[in-house]
């Protein structure tokens, strides 16, 4: 695993414009947390009331902290530029109640114990000695916690997505599929879809009634091996609610099309909640034409329903070719519908398509999903800390990566206009960050300086990838990730 750790100081310039602290008196005091703070300045501060207790203190700043649990609680400015002097308060901004300052401890640095309760608020001035300006930390140890969560959300999506199922979703009021067909044909380990014209071969005499009721499966042997991607079979598994499978394993139950995809077999649906056993229902029939196996529901009911949502539609498996033709007559569940194909196992989720218009061109499915360019956040943006991303689903001819950070979401879904049809920019490009593709994963982390004052800026952050000959531009990008900063 490669970790790239980008610069903060590109980060910390780029929000320090936007991201300026009003802290001069008590009522605009702003958080620290546990750990390095700052640094801070006193520079154009005034001198608050109460009078300072110790030292020769003006020109003071103040700061809040938030306890978890009772304790012990330090908070000092070791390290600071300048001479400082150190109080810490309980009560509010008009009810202050010292509870200890400081001088010099750590050469001109001001270091303060005290003890807090649980679940409280203290507050902290600093002010320099004599009146002396400049920076200085804030270091804080013991049992506090921030004051803002750091949260985080998912902003578009990834190209190319390329599913190797298919399916779209049909209410009663939207079956546009009657009396229409289309055949899957064996290509390049997956599908070619396109529109066809095989023929209904109404089910014969000779055909056998299978013995399916609610919500339950049947298997019937073919009369000679059938290949489809990814396997051969000698048998299909017949599900009452309008679902063919290549093997044992599938649910029976009318599922969602997420369950659905991700069933252990291969399977090809036109599915609702059929019921086969209705008495004055549809049956569902099996019967071999030469090489093609048909199942056929002939007029099966839906649950619950009439003669009014009967349905009408044949599965046919040639097994000389491997093909598979959906022919529809007449579809009226009451259910709503759900047409497609999905090989086995966890499959990518495409989203829904609409199966007539995408016909009118065919389409090609691959032996594998294609997944999109994912960006995944592996922690929160706290400040302070190492803000860290996963990228995953880059291609293996990918020459180039870049990871992009900015301060604005210019909310691009689709760069076909440059030659990324499909493809979006959910980051603007105050830092871009190159890296070499190798392996499956790539991690970065945007280094968030410890400065409360970036509390509540948001980041944005994505990642691309170029790879020659994916579309005109030669690149893909990723979703995008937008941070709240918080210090928790």
């Amino acid at each position: 695993m490669t970790i790239r750790v980008l610069r903060t100081l590109a980060i910390g310039c780029a929000v320090s414009a936007v991201a300026l602290a009003q802290n001069d008196n008590c009522a605009g005091a702003i958080p620290v947390f546990a750990g390095d703070n700052g640094p801070f300045s006193n520079v154009g501060s005034t001198t608050s009331a109460p009078a300072w207790p110790c030292g020769n203190s003006a020109n003071d700043v103040w700061f809040k902290l938030d306890t978890t649990v009772a304790g012990s609680v330090t908070v000092d400015t070791c390290g600071a530029a300048i001479d400082t002097v150190l109080q810490v308060f309980s009560g509010s901004c008009g009810n202050l109640v010292s509870l200890g300052c400081n001088d010099d401890t750590c050469n001109t640095g001001s270091s303060v114990t005290v003890q807090v309760q649980g679940l409280s608020t203290y507050l902290v001035r600093v002010a320099g000695y004599g009146g002396v300006t400049g920076s200085f930390p804030v270091r804080v140890q013991g049992p506090v916690v921030g004051t803002a969560y750091a949260s985080q959300a998912i902003t578009g999506q990834g190209c190319i997505r390329n599913p190797a199922s298919f399916y779209e979703s049909l209410s009663l009021a939207a079956i546009d599929l009657d009396n229409s067909s289309m055949t899957l044909i064996p290509s390049g380990g997956g599908y070619f879809v396109t529109q066809s014209n095989p023929v209904f071969l109404p089910p014969s005499a000779a055909a056998i009634v299978l013995p399916l009721g609610d919500d339950t499966g049947v298997a019937v042997p073919l009369s000679a091996p059938m290949s489809y991607p990814g396997g051969s079979t000698s048998t299909l598994h017949v599900n009452s609610n309008g679902v063919v499978s290549m093997a044992a394993g599938n649910n029976t139950a009318p599922l969602g099309p997420i369950t659905l995809l991700d069933q252990p077999a291969t399977a090809y649906f036109v599915q609702s909640d059929f019921d086969p056993s209705l008495l004055f229902g549809g049956r569902v029939k099996f019967e071999q034409v030469g090489a093609k196996a048909c199942v056929t529901w002939d007029g099966v009911w839906a649950f619950g329903g009439g003669s009014s949502t009967a349905s009408t539609f044949q599965l046919q498996f040639d097994t000389s070719t491997g093909n598979v033709h959906y022919v529809f007559l007449g579809l009226e569940t009451i259910w709503g519908l759900i047409v497609g194909y999905s090989p086995g196992g966890a499959s990518y989720d495409g989203g829904a398509i609409d199966i007539s218009a995408r016909l009118a061109t065919s389409f090609q499915l691959p032996a594998v999903d294609g997944l999109p360019l994912t960006v995944t956040p592996a922690s929160r943006p706290i400040i302070g800390t190492a803000w860290t991303m996963d990228v995953t689903n880059f291609p293996p001819a990918s020459t180039l990566g870049v990871d992009i950070i900015g301060l604005v979401d210019p909310g691009i879904d689709d760069l076909a206009s440059i030659g990324m049809p499909g493809c979006g920019l959910r980051s603007s490009l105050e830092v871009v960050s190159p890296w070499t593709p190798f392996g499956v994963l790539h991690s970065y982390a945007i280094g968030l300086p410890a400065n409360p004052a970036l509390i509540g800026i948001q980041l944005h952050t994505t990642s691309a990838v170029f790879v020659p000959g994916v579309n005109a531009f030669g690149a893909i990008t990723g979703n995008g990730v937008t941070g709240l900063l918080g210090d928790y």
